[in-house]
């Protein structure tokens, strides 16, 4: 499991859902908070579990994302590691 690459899948997807900009999302500063970025509605925070899920399955981390655990309150960081330990 490449965790660099996986870091930066969740980067790309957490700017995606957001509509901005991806080239260089590996640059996203994982202290970033959630709300920072405009993650200021449950529907975004929703379609970010649903991805972070299908990461965590697609990559067989070990790790299940459930409704209610992404929250205009997280960080990058602790995004990711939703998804790897």
């Amino acid at each position: 499991m490449d965790l660099v690459f996986i870091s930066n899948q969740i980067k790309y997807d957490i700017l995606h859902i957001c509509g901005l900009p991806v080239e260089h999302s590996y640059n996203l500063l994982t202290n970033t908070s959630l709300k920072a970025i405009g993650y200021h509605d449950d529907e975004r925070c929703r379609q970010l579990e649903e991805k972070l899920h299908m990461v965590a399955q697609e990559y067989n981390t070990g790790k299940s994302v459930a409704k209610g655990d992404v929250s205009e309150n997280l960080t990058v960081r602790q995004c990711i590691q939703l998804v790897i330990s």
